[in-house]
C-alpha cells in the first residue's frame, strides 16, 4: 500500500463563453503534473515550443518540469477541468513516456471521477479517498491510451491483409508499390515500412512469392508455354520471368515441369 505523503493536489473547473480567450504565459511546474480534461471546445499548448492541440473528449497531459503556455481561443465555448498533483511516487506513471494529447474512450466515466475528486477538496481525512481516485484517473487515462494503441495496431494489420489479398489477386498485373500504396491511400514509403513491420518481408517480396506460387501451379497442372507463365504472371518477358523463378525456386521452369511431372509418374508407377 502507497504510505508516501500526500504533498499538492488540486482540480478546478475551467470555463470560457463563446468570444472570450483565455491565455497562460509560458511557465512550468517543477515538481507537479498538470492533466486537462477537455469537455468541450480546443485547448492550444505549446509544450517545449512545440504547438499541439486538445480537443474535446481528450487529455493534455504536461509532465513535470516541461516549459508551457496555454491558450483557450475565442472562437469556441471551452469547459473542461484541470487536475494538477505532485508527491506519488508510486501512483504517478513516467510522464514523459504519454503522449501530449490522450483520446478518452470513456468520456463519462473520467468526467465523473474529476468532479468526484473536485468534492472531495471540502472533506476532512480525505487523503485516502484523494488518491484512490487520483489513481483511478490515472488508469483511466492510461487504458484509453492502450485501447488507442491497440485499434491502431488493429487498424494497420487489417489493411495489411487487404494488401496481401489485392496482390494474390492481381499479381499478373504491371504492379509497383507506388500503384499498391495509392489504392490505398498511402505512400510508398509507409507501405513498405508498414508491411514489412507486419509480416517480416516487403511488398515486392510477398509479390515474387505470389506470382512464383502461381508459375508454379501453372507449370505442372498445364502445358503453357513457359513465355504464356511468364505473361499470366506479371513478367514482361520469359527471359524476365526465368531469372526469377530460378532465383527463387533453384531450378528454371522447364526444369521444375519436368521435375514434377517425373515424380508424378514415379507416384503412379508404384
Amino acid at each position: 500500500m502507497n504510505t508516501d505523503p500526500l504533498f499538492f493536489y488540486t482540480v478546478e473547473p475551467f470555463e470560457s463563453t463563446h468570444g472570450q480567450s483565455l491565455n497562460q504565459p509560458l511557465h512550468r511546474h517543477s515538481e507537479t503534473v498538470e492533466l486537462l480534461l477537455v469537455l468541450e471546445g480546443t485547448v492550444h499548448c505549446r509544450l517545449e515550443g512545440k504547438s499541439c492541440k486538445a480537443p474535446a473528449g481528450s487529455v493534455l497531459v504536461i509532465p513535470p518540469g516541461t516549459w508551457h503556455e496555454l491558450r483557450y481561443p475565442a472562437s469556441k465555448q471551452q469547459s473542461g477541468y484541470r487536475l494538477a498533483f505532485s508527491g506519488y511516487t508510486l501512483l504517478a506513471p513516467s510522464f514523459s513516456d504519454w503522449p501530449p494529447v490522450i483520446p478518452i474512450s470513456d468520456l463519462h466515466t473520467l468526467k465523473a471521477l474529476f468532479v468526484r475528486l473536485q468534492k472531495e477538496k471540502t472533506q476532512p481525512h480525505a487523503e485516502q479517498a484523494v488518491r484512490h481516485l487520483i489513481g483511478l484517473i490515472l488508469a483511466l487515462i492510461s487504458r484509453s491510451m492502450e485501447n488507442r494503441k491497440a485499434t491502431a495496431l488493429h487498424n494497420r494489420e487489417h489493411t495489411i491483409q487487404e494488401i496481401k489479398l489485392y496482390m494474390e489477386e492481381n499479381h499478373s498485373r504491371s504492379l509497383t508499390l507506388k500503384d499498391i500504396a495509392g489504392r490505398f491511400n498511402l505512400n510508398k514509403y509507409q507501405l513498405a515500412r508498414t508491411f514489412q513491420q507486419v509480416t517480416g518481408i516487403s511488398p515486392l517480396q510477398y509479390l515474387i512469392s505470389c506470382r512464383m506460387d502461381a508459375a508454379r501451379q501453372l507449370l505442372v497442372a498445364t502445358d503453357m508455354p513457359v513465355a504464356e507463365v511468364a505473361q499470366a504472371t506479371g513478367y514482361k518477358s520469359a527471359t524476365q520471368f526465368q531469372a526469377a523463378f530460378k532465383k527463387a525456386v533453384g531450378k528454371t521452369p522447364r526444369q521444375y515441369r519436368i521435375a514434377c511431372k517425373t515424380a508424378d509418374r514415379i507416384e503412379e508407377i508404384k
